[in-house]
């Protein structure tokens, strides 16, 4: 291998993935410098996620839905009126 002037592609996917689907210690070292940004990054893009559900879940419980009735009732009435000849 050390006359080959370059790594072939099939060494360097056996020396990343070996064939039992597990990471290898060259891609676990390889890894390791990203493993706190990524926590941090997924826990800040988690929060967020639960922030929107829950302001939304707040926002509509505040919403008492009211005034729907009364726009069901007037469209009602108005396509009562319509088919009456």
């Amino acid at each position: 291998m050390s006359n080959q002037p370059y790594i072939s592609p099939k060494a360097v996917k056996e020396s990343y993935r070996p064939r039992s689907y597990q990471m290898s210690p060259g891609l676990l070292r390889a890894r390791e410098p990203f493993r706190v940004k990524n926590a941090i990054t997924g826990v800040i893009l988690a929060g967020l996620g639960i922030g929107v559900w829950a302001y939304s879940i707040r926002a509509v419980k505040q919403e008492d839905f009211s005034d729907v009735d009364e726009e069901a009732r007037e469209m009602m009435r108005g396509r009562a009126t319509q088919q009456q000849p």
